[in-house]
């Protein structure tokens, strides 16, 4: 069976997929904690919340996927 999903170790510009994966989620922990400061301040804020926690979940969930055991960069022999 062939794997159809994306490659997360294949080069993307200067970085792997996650690597920007990664950057990805930084973004959106930043906006998650930004937006839940305007919330608890004076209830403002909530679809930065929103997009934070949404990007963050769906990064998590992307990466979490291990790398290919066979490909050749990751032998442990």
């Amino acid at each position: 069976m062939v794997d159809k999903m994306t490659n997360l170790d294949r080069r993307l510009g200067p970085w792997t997929g996650r690597v920007w994966g990664l950057i990805l989620n930084f973004i959106g922990n930043g906006l998650a904690i930004y937006g839940a400061i305007g919330v608890v301040c004076d209830g403002s804020r909530m679809p930065m919340l929103i997009i934070g926690l949404l990007l963050t979940v769906s990064c998590i969930l992307l990466l979490a996927r291990p790398c290919n055991p066979t490909d050749e960069r990751h032998s442990t022999e």
